[in-house]
């Protein structure tokens, strides 16, 4: 079905889809923008649970149009960006609070990823937020883990476009995740090139998986599991496959997986392949697909693979039912990271005070009233010493790098990136990113929340101060107006010869302060 044309489904939907949680009867969507194909779903929402109404494929192969240097090729941009107008008119009374959009391996490796933003950002009306391949192992996990009974602990296999995440986990808890930058369009490119598949191929494609899976094997098998889902396309057309040959639905073995790759060989040519409902979108990524799942079935002596039905999309569904009803992941993450890091929470507090005065003066005037804003400098505020343990006179850089490197549960890569640049930004000479792109944040509303951010940590130096002064705070278009009591800075000589180079560096992104 194409969507542009079903002008009555996307009017049902439109009529369905309502902002408020309280009902018992709303909505939630969600986009996959991956690297074969872009998922679009949509739910209810009944009793707490999700109850899937619709589903869209669009076959858009954007893998295909990256080049070995990171470049997407312009005929891959257009494909995607006609997918999403084509989708557009479904989304029209759809609204940030109950649609999200995230994009894949494709968009991650991209060094024009841009590119492909700003045309997008033309036909397409939301923010299309690039996943981490952590971030994206862990939403897989979570849309088959709402899905199933819960108890057992899974070993979850996703084989996507561009790459495969592989997941441990019990309940809705992870334990242990991967991403490996391997997938069934890149594997076609390289060992399955002009459709031909061979014995060679295979050993060859087979021998690459059991490398990339290779460093994980020790700590997956430490973890156990009890059951192996697969999940996504590739897995399900091989359960598909492998039931028909059968004659039954059930879960298949690695034997099967050899007899199903010997059959495929027989073939020759993926032109060739004759096999009941395969789809011909299929025919050219079917053998790389079995392969990358032989090669980690074989290192993770993985017998046994059943499949699921939901994935990406609905684990991100899943995420926005639980923001609305009760809390945000990033919120728990963060929480996380100031308790795992033993974080002063009185100096934390003392500093959010401040910086909510700040906030408060300057948000309408510095244009930060987008909750995003607002969400990344409490965040920064409480992980801002993360790094201290490790070195006291340069935790701010122990404190970016940890933030740059860790998973984040919840962040986009774009939100983790400016969360690390803030707190690593805290204090001394301010770093400018080389090559840093920002498409869904402002630069300059960011420099502007480095601005709140310095300042409070600045004025809430616990060596220096044991209450915060009564400032009186203003605020012009780049202009930040500090009025202290009278004979406070003089009192306090180190606090104005701090303030003084403060103001030296904020100069520098265009942030003017002034203080008396």
């Amino acid at each position: 079905m194409t969507i542009a044309n079903d002008k009555q489904l996307a009017s049902d939907i439109n009529a369905q889809s309502i902002n408020s949680a309280n009902n018992d009867n709303y909505h939630i969507g969600a986009l996959d923008i991956g690297s074969n194909s872009f998922h679009f779903v949509f739910a209810r929402v009944v009793n707490d649970n999700l109850q899937i109404l619709h589903s869209e494929k669009y076959r858009v192969r954007l893998a295909q149009g990256l080049d070995h240097d990171g470049i997407l090729d312009q005929a891959a941009i257009e494909r995607g960006v006609k997918a999403l107008s084509d989708l557009a008119p479904l989304t029209e009374k759809l609204s940030p609070e109950n649609f999200r959009v995230v994009a894949t391996f494709t968009l991650r490796q991209a060094r024009n990823a841009q590119a492909f933003l700003d045309a997008a950002a033309q036909v397409f009306p939301f923010d299309i937020e690039v996943i981490s391949g952590h971030e994206e192992a862990r939403l897989i996990y979570q849309g088959v883990a709402h899905y199933l009974p819960p108890a057992t602990q899974r070993l979850i296999i996703d084989i996507g476009g561009g790459s495969t995440e592989c997941v441990i986990g019990k309940d809705l808890q992870t334990s242990q995740l991967t991403s490996l930058n391997i997938g069934c369009v890149s594997f076609s490119r390289f060992y399955f090139a002009n459709g031909e598949i061979t014995e060679q191929a295979f050993a060859r494609a087979i021998l690459h998986a059991k490398q990339e899976i290779e460093s994980h094997v020790s700590r997956f098998k430490n973890a156990g599991w009890q059951e192996v889902i697969g999940t996504s396309g590739t897995l399900k057309t091989i359960f598909q496959q492998l039931n028909l040959s059968r004659g039954n639905i059930q879960a298949f073995n690695l034997a099967e997986l050899h007899s199903f790759k010997d059959q495929l060989i027989a073939f020759g040519h993926a032109d060739n392949i004759q096999l009941p409902s395969l789809k011909e979108s299929r025919r050219h990524i079917i053998a790389p697909g079995v392969a990358i799942l032989i090669g980690i079935a074989e290192l993770l002596a993985i017998d046994s693979i059943d499949y699921c039905d939901y994935s990406l999309r609905e684990g991100v569904m899943s995420e926005q039912l639980e923001a609305i009803q009760f809390d945000d992941i990033r919120d728990r993450t963060i929480n996380s990271l100031s308790t795992r890091f033993n974080i002063d929470q009185q100096q934390v507090e003392k500093v959010q005070q401040l910086a909510t005065r700040i906030y408060q003066a300057t948000r309408r005037l510095w244009q930060l009233d987008k909750k995003t804003y607002q969400q990344l400098l409490n965040w920064a505020i409480w992980v801002h010493e993360i790094g201290y343990d490790i070195n006291p006179s340069a935790y701010h850089k122990h404190s970016r790098y940890i933030l740059l490197n860790a998973d984040l549960p919840g962040f986009n890569l774009e939100q983790q990136q400016a969360l690390a640049w803030l707190v690593g930004n805290q204090r001394k000479k301010i770093q400018f990113e080389d090559n840093q792109l920002w498409y869904l944040l402002d630069e300059l509303r960011l420099a502007k929340l480095l601005a709140i951010l310095r300042l409070s940590i600045l004025l809430s130096q616990q060596r220096q101060l044991t209450e915060h002064a009564d400032i009186q705070i203003s605020a012009e278009k780049d202009t930040l107006n500090l009025h202290f009591p009278a004979n406070w800075l003089n009192e306090k000589p180190l606090v104005e010869a701090d303030l003084t180079q403060e103001r030296k560096q904020l100069s520098l992104v265009g942030i003017t302060v002034n203080f008396h």
